[in-house]
């Protein structure tokens, strides 16, 4: 019997286990059998008396229990769960405030649990790694700090470099203020991300475009030629300056100094012509050679020609213009055109004759400084006679052809 319960209670199992009782594991199946069977034959399992959940005693001679019948029971247990629920009622009734209480205190602290706390923890999370990275910037900060104050000497001597740079340029020592220069930019290569160099470097550059604007203005001035040759040294090496720019900045102030030398000639012309148009001459004859000189020497193969070209005739244009003003008032009509010293003449004093023989001697010498000027500058291939003769011989008959071929002739019998 027990064998048929057990095939019929197998069938509900799983099919590990069925397949375990079935095929596996025959100890199992037995002790399966061996249970339902001892559970089968229990006696009190199987006993048709009423069931009991308690027992009592009733005064007999015997002193046996009393058995209470189940319906007894249940209705025992439920006065007693009628009067447990009458008096939780009644506790209740009297801590009702309590109660409430309790039950908004509890409403709050799961609410604070679902909602507020998950809010606190992320900005606790928050703070702590804000707190962190604030630590770890506060050690990098002081240990910076640390490292700035170890240095101070040599931070201060960068922040002075500045100031270094403008007395170098103020005493004359330009190569000192370009090697500054140099270091500033050397140091921005080395640390690029530190802003304080570019700002050092800003303030050299500006110290620096003063020293140009200054020896620009040196140049102006009547310089002697080793002093051209090393501004132009200076000039070379900084950066905002191009090849191109040199040219232009040296002829460029060559001309505005020898202007700046006929400006000063002017007041002789109040007191004599003749003097002022030789003086005039002589400064040409002075500044120009060497000015065209110094330049093939600071630019030897890079010569512009088309720019010396203009620099020369520009002021051979206006040295023109200075004879055309000021020969015609010297010069006596009867005499502008004719060399003859026999010709005609109105005067019958010894010391007329006299004085236009001295006047034309003047003349042939003012003419014999422009063919010098010519010659001078020939040697550097600028053809500046043919200029002069153009304006002066042919355009305002100023000066005779025959005058000019006489006096070349004398400087070929002295060679």
């Amino acid at each position: 019997m027990s064998s048929i319960l057990l095939d019929s209670l197998k069938d509900d199992l799983d099919d590990v286990h069925r397949n375990t009782l079935e095929k596996t594991d025959t100890e199992l199946y037995k002790s399966s059998q061996k249970f339902l069977e001892d559970l089968l034959i229990n006696d009190e399992l199987l006993s048709t008396d009423q069931f009991t959940t308690t027992t009592t005693t009733t005064p007999s001679s015997n002193n046996k229990p009393h058995a209470k019948n189940v319906t007894q029971e249940i209705a025992e247990l439920d006065l007693q769960q009628h009067q447990i629920n009458k008096q939780l009622s009644s506790l209740t009734d009297s801590h009702k405030d309590l109660i409430i209480d309790v039950n908004h205190d509890l409403n709050e602290i799961n609410n604070s649990l679902t909602n507020d706390y998950q809010k606190a923890v992320s900005a606790l999370k928050r703070n702590i790694s804000f707190d962190s990275k604030l630590h770890v910037s506060d050690h990098h900060y002081k240990s910076n700090q640390n490292s700035i104050l170890s240095n101070i000497d040599t931070v201060l001597d960068i922040l002075e470099l500045p100031t270094l740079c403008r007395l170098c340029i103020l005493q004359g020592n330009y190569q000192e203020s370009l090697e500054i220069s140099i270091l500033i930019k050397s140091l921005i290569i080395r640390f690029p991300k530190l802003s304080i160099f570019k700002i050092v470097s800003d303030q050299i550059e500006l110290e620096l475009q003063h020293m140009l604007k200054g020896l620009i203005k040196l140049l102006n001035t009547n310089l002697k030629q080793n002093h051209i040759l090393k501004i132009f040294q200076i000039l070379n090496k900084l950066e905002t300056v191009d090849n191109n720019s040199l040219h232009r900045v040296y002829l460029n102030s060559r001309f505005k100094f020898i202007i700046n030398e006929i400006a000063s000639l002017t007041p002789i012309l109040k007191f004599n012509k003749l003097t002022y148009l030789k003086r005039y001459v002589e400064v040409y004859r002075e500044h120009i050679y060497a000015s065209i000189h110094v330049y093939y020497t600071i630019f030897q193969n890079e010569v512009d020609k088309l720019l010396l070209n203009q620099f020369i005739t520009t002021l051979a244009m206006n040295l023109c213009r200075e004879f055309t003003l000021y020969l015609p008032h010297i010069v006596p009509p009867r005499f502008t055109g004719s060399t003859d010293p026999t010709g005609p003449t109105s005067s019958t004093t010894h010391e007329s004759i006299e004085s236009e023989i001295e006047l034309k001697n003047a003349i042939d010498g003012l003419i014999l400084q422009l063919i010098y000027l010519c010659k001078s500058l020939s040697s550097y291939q600028f053809e500046f006679e043919p200029i002069i003769l153009s304006e002066l011989c042919y355009k305002h008959s100023l000066i005779q052809e025959n005058d000019w071929i006489r006096n070349l002739s004398k400087i070929k019998k002295h060679k």
